[in-house]
């Protein structure tokens, strides 16, 4: 708003930076960043017109705030991301991974950042994703076999196929040459 003595209206019209007005008096910034708004009275038939006179100022992002989801996951063989919401809603949100852009895709613990990237807010979040181990079945076979005074070592299939598995026999990884019932975990 601004008055001049002669009474009449005074026209505002920004001079410079990220920011337009509407209506002639509704100023509305497109981003961060230095404003100049002149205001300016034309005169009339009894009022010379008066020197525009310019007000600058600095518009500074507005803070957001970031709320990081999924931060517990089970691997599964596929990269996992973690999503984000922000207040206000809607706001772009770039994520890193332990620095990168790229989601992990194996068991373990990272670093997640969440940062706001929009021209009128700021923000960031940090927080850590954790991916679980995946549940692996093991069945075991050749449980029961004959003495010949060789070791008897018992056999494993696993779901998902191919994991490494040891073995134990009451507790001791040599298998059993001497007959008889022995735990096999």
């Amino acid at each position: 708003a601004a008055t001049a003595d002669s009474g009449l209206v005074v026209a505002f019209a920004v001079g410079s930076g990220p920011a337009s007005i509407a209506d002639g008096t509704n100023l509305t910034f497109t981003g961060a960043g230095s404003v100049s708004i002149v205001a300016s009275q034309g005169g009339n038939g009894n009022w010379n017109a008066a020197a525009p006179v310019t007000n600058t100022f600095n518009v500074t992002k507005a803070a957001g705030q970031v709320f990081l989801l999924d931060l517990a996951q089970t691997y599964d063989g596929t990269a996992q991301t973690v999503t984000a919401t922000t207040m206000p809603a809607g706001l772009t949100v770039e994520i890193t991974y332990d620095g990168s852009a790229s989601a992990p895709t194996n068991a373990g613990s990272y670093a997640v950042t969440g940062t706001i990237n929009d021209v009128m807010y700021q923000g960031s979040a940090t927080d850590t994703l954790v991916i679980g181990k995946a549940s692996a079945t093991v069945t075991l076979g050749s449980l029961s076999q004959t003495y010949d005074g060789t070791p008897k070592a018992a056999t494993a299939t696993t779901d998902p196929v191919g994991l490494t598995v040891d073995f134990t026999y009451d507790g001791s990884a040599t298998a059993p040459t001497v007959a008889g019932s022995y735990a096999v975990t």
